[in-house]
């Protein structure tokens, strides 16, 4: 996956959600913020792509999103795969990242989030 098509889909979607979507996914841009930056947090993060918890091939994935509980989001083009490493967990959809964000707002991804984020209206 190209670092241009995930910034022009993350682009749609701060343009929709804001850089807080449900205030509590942050979507990675450009930024100086380390925490924030897309390049930064794929760099830190890569290592989640070897881990042997899960049997996914995340080699053509970019993290376009981190939450405020660790959770990891994931895209490759064709389909998100939401990831909690702390607890093993992850859900995978096959949307992109501007339709995963519908989805997490109607309630209609699998358990991996906490249940408030999910009733909030977009």
């Amino acid at each position: 996956m190209d670092v241009a098509s995930v910034r022009a889909e993350l682009e749609r979607v701060v343009a929709e959600y804001g850089e807080q979507p449900y205030q509590f996914f942050w979507i990675l841009t450009k930024s100086d913020n380390p925490n924030l930056d897309l390049q930064s947090q794929n760099a830190g993060w890569g290592f989640v792509k070897e881990e042997t918890w899960h049997s996914l091939d995340l080699a053509e994935y970019v993290l376009w999103s981190v939450s405020d509980n660790g959770d990891l989001l994931w895209w490759n083009g064709e389909q998100t795969i939401a990831m909690n490493p702390r607890d093993s967990q992850y859900v995978s959809e096959p949307v992109g990242p501007l339709q995963f964000l519908r989805l997490v707002g109607l309630g209609k991804v699998g358990r991996i989030f906490p249940a408030e984020i999910e009733c909030h209206d977009s």
